[in-house]
């Protein structure tokens, strides 16, 4: 009988597990491969993670050693060598994969079909780790939070919601027991420039959870740290990349013609030659990221979160905070119903953990695989009957 030796990849965000599935097949598997003649587990893994899915390998650790039968392969044995991932970047179908998904516990009431060793071994171990999100309705709660992400989830034009969207987040904000918050890559400037009036009456989660800012009034803050920031940007100095600092009072851009569309008062632009100060900066933006997510990488480890968005630009933020931890924060310890609406990476882990989740458009493949997540167009009108939906569907629960 045949042994296969492969390398697989647990990767994990918000408690969801990747995996794929090859063309001409029905049966999801891990991300990983065989090792070519020299690879080691970390090349390997590196590789097959690109190939499969696009994502980039940052660090990973053993997880355990399984063999069993194969599900692709009549008469043949994997031996499965497992590794707790962390990776950059959004999972996309590539290669020989057709599909990507993300599973909660619940993926066999789906039909969902996943390979031996990850549903002999590997879920349940993950499930008795607490790792993997199980599969539950909402429970009753005193409060109801709607966390909203603003550029591509509730905002498609740049200059604010689309009239179906405001009129319902108005309607909704005065509804008793529910919670607004504003979870975005912009500073608070910029969600008083779409928001208006609106801004007031919500929570605040900006430069992707590293300012926290509850009805106004700044509550935490948490800075880039400033030797990982000094290689950034002399790196981006030195290849003449167009760059903003950002402080969330005030910031800083590299060059008079970048970042066209922040052109707030607080505004103030390098002169040449100067550096801009390390002290207090809460996110790094690049321009045309290009190879900067790879680069930035080598450059700074795991010491900082980086995220790119569908317009290419590059977000770098202190490591560990995101919206998620932004909002845990926020909320203190309390637990009301989340419902959570999201289209990037930056929002994945949000998605993940909220009690009922939306994702807007066409990005984040396979994240709708999960029980409590479904997906909707990217239209003012069709975001606006999800959110009337989604919050009507939890409120009831508290009443």
């Amino acid at each position: 009988m045949t042994v296969i030796h492969k390398v697989a990849a647990i990767v994990l965000r918000g408690g969801l597990l990747l995996v794929v599935r090859k063309r001409g097949s029905s049966v999801f598997l891990s991300p990983g491969g065989k090792p070519e003649p020299g690879e080691d587990r970390a090349a390997t893994l590196a590789r097959e993670l690109a190939e499969e899915t696009g994502l980039r390998l940052v660090v990973f650790q053993p997880f355990g050693s399984f063999t069993d039968r194969s599900s692709l392969e009549a008469d043949a044995i994997v031996h499965m060598d497992t590794l707790l991932v962390s990776a950059d970047g959004m999972a996309e179908p590539a290669s020989e994969i057709e599909e990507v998904a993300w599973l909660d516990s619940g993926y066999r009431e789906d039909g969902v079909e996943l390979g031996s060793v990850f549903d002999r071994f590997v879920v349940p171990e993950l499930l008795e780790r607490g790792l993997l999100r199980e599969r539950s309705a909402p429970l009753p709660a005193e409060e109801v939070v709607l966390v909203a992400d603003l550029d591509g989830t509730l905002v498609f034009n740049g200059t604010g919601p689309g009239p179906a969207v405001s009129a319902v987040l108005a309607e909704l904000v005065e509804r008793p027991g529910l919670r607004l918050v504003v979870a975005t890559s912009r500073a608070p400037r910029g969600v008083r420039a779409l928001l208006g009036s609106l801004s007031d009456r919500a929570d605040l989660l900006c430069c992707n959870g590293a300012l926290v800012v509850r009805r106004g009034g700044l509550m935490h803050r948490t800075a880039l740290p400033g030797a990982q920031l000094a290689k950034m940007v002399h790196a981006l100095r030195t290849a003449d990349v167009a760059f903003c600092v950002e402080y969330g009072d005030r910031f800083v851009v590299s060059h008079d013609e970048a970042f066209p569309w922040m052109s707030y008062p607080d505004r103030s632009v390098l002169p040449r030659g100067e550096e801009p100060a390390l002290e207090g900066a809460v996110k790094l933006a690049v321009s045309a990221a290009g190879v900067w997510l790879d680069g930035f990488r080598g450059l700074v480890g795991r010491d900082v979160e980086l995220s790119r968005h569908a317009s290419g630009v590059l977000d770098a933020t202190p490591a560990g905070v995101t919206k998620a931890a932004g909002l845990a924060e926020l909320l203190a310890g309390a637990r009301p119903t989340v419902v959570a609406f999201g289209d990037n990476t930056n929002d994945q882990e949000l998605l993940g953990r909220a009690d009922a989740a939306v994702v807007v458009g066409e990005r984040l493949p396979g994240l709708e695989r999960a029980g409590h997540v479904h997906r909707v167009p990217a239209s003012d009108e069709a975001v606006a009957s999800a959110l009337r939906q989604e919050v009507e569907y939890a409120l009831p629960l508290h009443q």
